[in-house]
């Protein structure tokens, strides 16, 4: 029924958090067919055996909900052409992910010689499929101006700037490496970042998604007694942002809705290292009937849910069809959209 392509299970030294498992079984009763994980976990998904040893455990989980992987680019060239072998080895290797920033995980390739390398090493090896990147610009966030006791500093911290700077590179760096896959730019926060991908769309294959915290709530949650639990990366932003990405989002600007889901422990959350990152998996038909009463045709939510981004990466998946539970809130230490829906 729906196509998740941004999940973050966390199997290995942060199994305590998600699990491959558990996220398929929310994933099942949230009506999902497909989920597609993210690499940055620990250890990051860099290699074939990381990717053989993930399908492992989603093989044992026995599930119906399709388990993707991206794997993450590093500077390394021979690492990347790894990845490639395994994109082509594995119908489960959807895609790529480059941290152009450093966010949760710590593998951001911040340096643009380093992006610059990556690009033109998958150009080499031919690669044509969908490399997905974080875009924030490191020399422009701000970490100084985060203050745990004023979490809506996390936004300054992380000011929209970073995020359109950084896919000016991303779109820089594409187009003159050659680059011939679709360069899709994940969690997409910031208004005038969607007014970019859409006016490269002319020149190049490149894509955007945004998230529903991104499109419902907006910074005020951070200043309420519980916001440090609303700390994410791209921080949420302003109202008014808010708006105008769901507007853009139903003139067809945005490609499709992912969840970015990234649960953490509440002592995490609450105290050092007060990581970012929610639970979204289990508010997904929450959010769909939400769009509903914007307004949004059934087509609309078809196309925003699964049709686009199955485009996108090319990947031919039958929609499973499923009654989405509403009631799945208590899977995890807290629901963020509890008290706001």
């Amino acid at each position: 029924m729906f196509i998740d392509p941004h999940v973050h299970c966390r199997d290995g030294k942060q199994a305590y958090k998600e699990t491959i498992k558990h996220a398929l079984s929310v994933a099942e009763r949230a009506g999902f067919t497909a989920i597609f994980d993210m690499p940055n976990i620990d250890p990051p998904i860099t290699r074939r055996e990381h990717v053989v040893e993930r399908l492992k455990i989603a093989e044992k989980a026995n599930s119906p909900v399709f388990y993707g992987i991206h794997m993450a680019m590093t500077a390394d060239i021979s690492q990347i052409k790894e990845a490639v072998d395994a994109y082509k080895e594995f119908p489960q290797v959807v895609g790529f992910k480059l941290y152009a920033g450093h966010s949760v995980g710590n593998i951001g390739i911040i340096d643009i010689k380093d992006q610059q390398r990556i690009y033109a090493t998958l150009r080499d090896c031919g690669y044509e499929g969908v490399l997905v990147v974080h875009c924030e610009k490191e020399s422009l966030l701000k970490p100084d101006l985060w203050d745990p006791q004023r979490p809506v500093t996390h936004a300054l911290a992380r000011p929209p700037e970073a995020e359109i700077e950084s896919l000016k590179d991303q779109i820089m760096l594409a187009q003159e490496s050659g680059f011939e896959g679709t360069l899709h730019v994940t969690h997409i926060s910031v208004p005038e970042a969607v007014e970019i991908v859409n006016n490269a769309k002319r020149k190049m294959h490149i894509t955007c998604a945004a998230t529903p915290h991104h499109l419902i709530l907006d910074s005020s949650v951070m200043q309420s007694s519980n916001g440090l639990l609303y700390k994410i990366n791209p921080p949420i932003r302003t109202q008014g942002m808010a708006n105008k990405l769901l507007s853009y989002l139903k003139q067809g600007k945005i490609g499709w809705i992912e969840t970015d889901h990234s649960p953490q422990t509440l002592d995490e959350k609450l105290n050092p290292p007060y990581m970012s990152g929610i639970p979204r998996l289990h508010y997904y038909p929450r959010f769909i009937n939400w769009l509903r009463a914007k307004g949004f045709s059934e087509q609309q939510i078809k196309d925003l849910t699964f049709n686009n981004a199955a485009k996108a990466y090319g990947i031919s998946l039958k929609p499973r069809q499923a009654v989405p539970s509403l009631e799945l809130g208590s899977e995890y230490p807290f629901d963020p959209f509890k008290n706001i829906f």
